[in-house]
């Protein structure tokens, strides 16, 4: 009698768990055609995976119904160019999310890079094919910017013509794919994983009135990332005197990631301490960080002394060692 009551309520259990993976699916493959929402399209499989405990079935179920959802559009509306490589961009950062938001023996943190290091790849592939038509609406925001900016300027017609020598679209556009190549579209990917993956973890906290991990509180890079980002920015020197191109993109990239890693740990030593601040405190904190970054100027003064505080916390005590074994922090 009582295993059947058992068998019973595992049965329930998986078939809710499996309505939980539907429905986010579901969800997420709609966000990505909504406007605004397409940048919170992964948090849905998140939840999934942090509620049902399992990392291939929601992984397995929102690729499988957004390839379905491609094909079906680009095969009867848009046509089916660059159709392979839009399912396996979408494919990648479903994997990588997931993989990020499952358990397992490798610390959060590195899994956190390595999902953004290949979604980054794959990303880089997508927007350089034909199909995606991504640099064509860049030379065209390029140009739209380009004339803004000097028609915009207050100098004479002698100035202005000499700045519409000096600023074109083809080098604006030159400029901003070296700065995607240089860590832009990891930042980006970066970005997306962390959004979506707070998001997951605070509805699902909500949810289950309970949190099981710190957040970035409790977040420590690995000891070997200041080693890591002094050799890139050796590369970086080497690269640029002899000018190996391919090596100082790579440097780039690791030097970014280094970065991240590091500002998340000096974001984690802020919130460290206005945690033992009072609430009406750590509010007025927050707004006025918040305004710090989203200020231009001001944004990259705030940037810099939160990446400068976590690497300062390699030689400094900033955060109180914990007692007894030290628990593997998640990003």
């Amino acid at each position: 009698m009582i295993d059947a009551e058992v068998t019973e309520e595992t049965d329930v259990q998986k078939k809710s768990s499996l309505v939980v993976i539907i429905v986010c699916a579901f969800l997420s493959v709609v966000f990505t055609r909504v406007g605004f929402l397409s940048l919170f399209f992964l948090a849905p499989v998140g939840y999934a995976v942090l509620i049902c405990n399992s990392l291939w079935l929601p992984f397995v179920s929102a690729a499988s119904l957004n390839a379905v959802l491609l094909i079906i559009l680009r095969l009867f509306f848009h046509g089916s160019a660059g159709l392979p490589l839009e399912i396996l961009y979408f494919t990648t950062l479903f994997m990588g999310f997931a993989f990020i938001m499952g358990q397992g023996s490798l610390r959060g943190a590195y899994r956190f890079v390595l999902a953004s290091a290949v979604g980054t790849v794959v990303f880089l592939i997508y927007i350089s094919s034909s199909g995606s038509g991504f640099y064509s609406s860049l030379n065209e925001m390029s140009q739209m910017l380009t004339q803004v900016f000097v028609n915009s300027a207050n100098v004479d017609p002698a100035r202005r013509s000499l700045l519409q020598q000096i600023i074109t679209p083809e080098r604006a556009l030159e400029m901003i794919k070296n700065l995607i190549l240089r860590g832009g579209a990891l930042i980006s990917v970066s970005l997306v994983f962390f959004i979506n993956r707070q998001i997951a973890v605070s509805i699902v906290s909500i949810i289950k009135k309970q949190r099981k991990d710190r957040g970035l509180t409790g977040f420590f890079a690995p000891s070997v990332t200041i080693w890591v980002l002094s050799g890139a920015l050796a590369v970086i020197l080497l690269t640029r005197m002899f000018r190996v191109q391919t090596l100082e993109i790579a440097a780039w990239n690791i030097l970014v990631i280094c970065a991240i890693l590091f500002f998340a740990q000096g974001a984690g030593i802020v919130l460290h301490f206005l945690a033992r601040r009072t609430y009406i405190f750590r509010f007025i904190s927050v707004v006025l960080v918040v305004m710090a970054i989203l200020s231009p100027g001001l944004n990259m003064i705030a940037v810099s002394a939160i990446l400068l505080l976590g690497i300062a916390e390699n030689w400094l005590p900033l955060r109180a060692p914990k007692k007894g074994p030290a628990s593997t922090p998640e990003p």
